[in-house]
């Protein structure tokens, strides 16, 4: 009798944890079908918090990094050396002072700093590459903007820009002509706005349209890159550039939203686990109404956990 109780304590502690593992289930699943909402260019921070990022360009320490970069944006195309060593210097220390816990992603940060971090480089270089100066300095000029203005920066003028980047691109895939100029321009703007991008739209539409440039790089230099390959190339290019900006309202998102989980499993295992346990309950009813005298040697030793509190 002892073999036949254990047996039932076993199988119904078994019931439990299958139970519980389902109840683990059913909460991780709401947050799994709500995750593909969010449009690609959509920005981390809602209508009702435009007020409060807007405040940024209060900020002294903001202001002094923008007022830096401008002078060495300035400093750059008119071919002032002077002038721009001590602005890139200002920017460096206002890069420290800036409050980076009002930037809302890691990654901006991360981009923000890498952008100074090449402006030096390209200012300090032995043989200074005119090219390499004027798109690091611009960068920095559109990021610093995107953190004094948040709520209509610079960045966003370039929109038009990309987008006629882009269809230039497909124009010159479907013509059959080499469309390594065209795809040089997309890349030449897409890095001009990259930071400042960083600093405001979500990591994703980023990561994206880096593995877009990425990918679309490699496949026209490519010997012998498929027709197929090449004939999708411009809309998944204007795709990845739709997504770096806000949508307008009523928009169709950029990125395919994620299909939410199917139920019918879940529903099949939630009910053979209802059963399952029903028949270990009726079957723990049926035992103690046959025998109402006996109990398991589980039940005989259990004590109240408050009696074991107050001794």
């Amino acid at each position: 009798m002892r073999r036949k109780s254990a047996s039932k304590g076993r199988l119904w502690r078994g019931a439990s944890s299958l139970a519980a593992a389902l109840a683990l289930l059913f909460a991780g699943l709401p947050f799994v079908s709500g995750v593909g909402q969010l449009g690609g260019g959509q920005y981390r921070h809602a209508a009702a918090e435009e007020e409060s990022r807007t405040d940024i360009s209060n900020e002294p320490s903001v202001l002094a990094f923008y007022s830096a970069a401008e002078s060495l944006y300035e400093a750059v195309r008119k071919g002032d050396r002077l002038a721009g060593t001590q602005a890139l210097q200002e920017v460096e220390r206002g890069l420290r002072r800036l409050p980076m816990d009002r930037i809302p992603t890691a990654e901006g940060i991360a981009s923000l700093a890498a952008n100074v971090s090449e402006m030096k480089r390209a200012w300090a270089a032995v043989s200074p590459d005119t090219g390499r100066i004027e798109q690091a300095a611009g960068a920095l000029r559109l990021a610093a903007d995107a953190l004094a203005h948040p709520s209509r920066p610079l960045w966003h003028q370039y929109q038009t820009v990309l987008e006629q980047d882009a269809a230039a691109l497909a124009k010159a895939i479907a013509a059959a002509d080499s469309p390594k100029a065209a795809l040089e321009a997309v890349a030449t703007h897409y890095r001009l706005i990259r930071t400042a991008a960083s600093l405001q739209a979500e990591p994703a539409a980023i990561e994206r349209a880096d593995s877009v440039l990425r990918y679309a790089e490699r496949l026209i230099a490519s010997a012998s890159p498929s027709k197929e390959r090449l004939a999708a190339l411009g809309q998944e290019v204007r795709d990845a550039v739709a997504g770096l900006f806000p949508q307008a309202e009523g928009s169709p998102a950029n990125v395919l939203p994620l299909a939410p989980p199917t139920w019918g499993l879940t529903a099949t295992i939630g009910s053979f686990i209802i059963t399952i346990l029903s028949w270990a309950g009726w079957r723990r009813f049926r035992f103690d109404r046959d025998h109402p005298g006996r109990r398991s040697e589980a039940s005989r030793n259990r004590t109240d956990a408050a009696n074991r509190w107050f001794r």
